[in-house]
């Protein structure tokens, strides 16, 4: 299988590519309210976002991205159902939020890419904020993934908790068993007598 590169002048900047690194940026604006020529490639097949943040070359194979059509969502919400997340997403989450941004509307992940602003001296562009490299595991699962493993095991946990409960009370009950309670009786009525002198 062959992957799409965008690449320019390979002398500018040095290749950002590593592998086991992702490279994260994000966005507060709206979606719908970006310009399509934001994404559209130029002659040498590099879109603007590329330019913009001088990357030189990247494998569209690599690129990942997700959002809201419209308005913005939690972090969490947004990240959690990027590929192997849950090894990386707390900390995009944490560095999004240090940021000042407890919602955002879509986010770039770019795998086997370390980004280095450093160098490139470009934080962000008009429409996106770089957040950070982050390490990565491709046998990691999602965060919602891990999410929903994790509320099966605490509801597993949970009724294993109640049985273990059940099963003592029943124990209790049966070493001691509740005293039967007895009937009153009725109280016993004398037959009248047929002694006419006793009314």
């Amino acid at each position: 299988m062959t992957s799409s590169t965008t690449s320019t002048d390979k002398n500018a900047l040095p290749s950002f590519e590593k592998h086991g690194k992702v490279s994260v940026w994000c966005s507060t604006l709206s979606y719908d309210t970006i310009p399509d020529s934001y994404f559209a490639e130029d002659e040498q097949g590099q879109d603007a976002w590329a330019r913009n943040f001088n990357i030189n070359q990247y494998d569209h194979e690599n690129m990942e991205t997700n959002g809201v059509a419209s308005g913005t969502a939690l972090v969490k919400r947004i990240i959690e159902e990027c590929s192997y997340s849950s090894g990386y997403g707390d900390g995009v989450i944490h560095k999004i939020n240090k940021m000042g941004h407890s919602e955002v509307s879509w986010i770039i992940l770019l795998f086997d890419f370390e980004y280095r602003n450093k160098i490139t001296k470009i934080h962000e562009d008009d429409y996106v904020q770089y957040v950070g490299s982050f390490v990565y595991d491709m046998d990691a699962i999602t965060l919602a993934e891990q999410d929903q493993l994790e509320a099966e095991r605490e509801e597993k946990l949970r009724v294993e908790a109640q049985m273990a409960l059940d099963i003592a009370a029943a124990a209790e009950l049966e070493a001691n068993p509740a005293p039967a309670i007895a009937e009153p009786e009725a109280p016993t009525v004398a037959p009248k007598s047929n002694n006419p002198w006793l009314k």
